[in-house]
């Protein structure tokens, strides 16, 4: 930013050599005419070229590290005596071939069960088309991305796999606002959160497209209602898990990496939980192939079908031992026993259990309303979030096509904010109107570089997501994998995020 830096410099000299109030007077109505002085439009124009005209050097921008541990609020590995893991996509994480799975089952109990045309079994899995964050309208079929502040991004939304125009967006919701709760739901709007939950939406997104397109009308909230009961029952009756375990080495991979990080947590005096929703038959299977068979003797304190959230809310739920049948014993669990397994139970009688202080807990999961939330507001533990997603974002991050279209991209922000300095002058109106389409030209060139029409997870044009917004408020540290925690040492490190400036602040 040569002119901008020379500018800011020239004042900065300017303002050092003033020492009367009356020469600060002066000074200020100096800087005040170079601001709106028509020669300031023309200095505008002048960097546009130079932006236009030079190209950033690739390897002047560093690459950013997609194995690294990124930090909201800082956190002292010093104080984390505890450390907690849910199973599914943090312990366990699956490969693609789960999500294939699932949504052929989906369309299959569809078909067997629910009576829909079996000419929907030649539909195809595709991965790429939805993520986490995205919203969805039962009441339409409608996919949207959503910002922090509850806007859509126009780009975004979707009835099916057809892109809405402006026009219909802005009839359908008015002021392109949502309306839901904290937790980004309501009856109508509802967003993906969960892994599992892709899969399952893109088979509704697919059969809606499917039934329109062979005029049978199909209702979204019928066919969202058939899609998620069939769902439940594929968890409930336990299909689902019974095939992972059938099949497990398609799902999940020997992971040596995982085993030696908990083994050096083990070494620096950690004591080590499983905190999951899943019931114990199914993790023993998944750990055992990932892990061995002593993949017990590393953990401290092992708990299956916890039910979370409820697990933190409701505080009357006991815990119950599993017999060597792995069914629940009913006697009173007054202690956690070495090699046992327990299932149920509330966080209050887990602390009280085993006297863990809970600001000294740090728990990492994937799901940040089931695993986060309740912890870190209301629990006083330590949280970290397991974001796959980042691999694929920072990887492109990392390309010099990217990178080039957003340094066009901040430098024609910079530039329509500066202009409108000068309103209602026809010059600046000129560039204003020039610039902005400029950049909308930008914006479309960097959405063609996305896998998915939904674009970044973490990001709309100039704001974090209601994803991230999210994530930043429940996840103190983030990263794609668990297993780059073993970068960090456990005992010493201290994850400090990058101070950013406030809009107020000076840049």
């Amino acid at each position: 930013m040569i002119l901008r830096r020379a500018w800011c410099c020239s004042v900065g000299r300017l303002a050092s050599l003033t020492r009367s109030k009356n020469s600060a007077q002066k000074c200020n109505r100096a800087h005040h005419e170079r601001l709106f002085s028509t020669d300031s439009i023309n200095d505008l124009v002048a960097h546009h070229k130079i932006i236009r005209s030079t190209v950033p050097c690739p390897s002047s921008v560093p690459a950013l590290d997609p194995s690294r541990v990124f930090t909201n609020s800082e956190l002292r590995l010093t104080d984390i005596e505890i450390i907690g893991f849910d199973y599914d996509y943090t312990l366990a994480p699956y490969t693609q071939a789960l999500e294939d799975t699932i949504f052929n089952m989906i369309i299959e109990g569809l078909v067997s069960s629910r009576h829909y045309p079996s000419s929907l079994s030649e539909l195809k899995y595709d991965p790429n088309f939805l993520s986490r964050g995205v919203h969805f309208d039962i009441l339409t079929g409608t996919f949207m991305k959503v910002d922090a502040y509850n806007r859509i991004q126009s780009e975004s939304v979707h009835q099916c796999f057809r892109q809405l125009p402006e026009e219909e967006i802005l009839r359908r919701y008015p002021g392109k606002r949502l309306f839901f709760s904290v937790h980004g739901d309501s009856k109508r709007f509802r967003q993906i959160v969960d892994i599992f939950q892709i899969p399952e939406l893109y088979a509704w997104c697919s059969v809606l497209n499917y039934l329109q397109s062979t005029q049978n009308s199909p209702h979204p909230v019928l066919v969202y209602e058939d899609i998620k009961n069939v769902t439940t029952e594929l968890h409930v009756q336990g299909t689902l898990h019974s095939h992972i375990m059938a099949n497990i080495g398609s799902y999940l991979e020997p992971n040596t990496r995982l085993v030696d990080m908990l083994e050096m947590l083990r070494r620096e005096k950690k004591q080590l939980f499983i905190l999951t929703n899943s019931p114990y038959e199914f993790v023993n299977v998944g750990m055992k192939h990932i892990m061995g068979p002593d993949w017990r003797k590393l953990f401290d304190v092992v708990v299956c079908l916890s039910k979370k959230p409820k697990f933190f809310e409701d505080k009357y739920r006991v815990f119950r031992r599993l017999t060597s049948h792995n069914t629940p014993a009913y006697g009173e669990v007054k202690e956690f026993r070495e090699g046992e397994v327990y299932c149920e139970g509330n966080v209050r009688d887990l602390h009280r259990l085993t006297g863990w202080d809970p600001c000294n807990i740090l728990y990492f999961g994937d799901q940040m309303y089931a695993d986060l939330a309740e912890p870190v507001l209301n629990q006083g533990w330590h949280t970290g979030a397991i974001i796959r997603e980042l691999e694929d974002e920072i990887g492109l991050q990392n390309t010099p096509e990217y990178q080039l279209n957003m340094h066009l991209l901040k430098e024609l922000n910079y530039l329509i904010r500066e202009v409108q300095r000068f309103l209602p002058d026809p010059t600046a109106v000129h560039y204003t109107e020039q610039w902005c389409t400029e950049r909308k030209q930008v914006r479309a060139e960097l959405r063609t570089l996305h896998k998915s029409p939904f674009c970044s997870t973490f990001r709309t044009h100039l704001m974090p997501t209601h994803f991230y917004r999210r994530l930043s408020r429940f996840a103190e540290i983030y990263t794609s994998d668990l297993t780059n925690l073993a970068q960090y040492n456990p005992s010493h490190y201290r994850f400090t995020p990058n101070r950013s400036d406030l809009p107020h602040e000076i840049h």
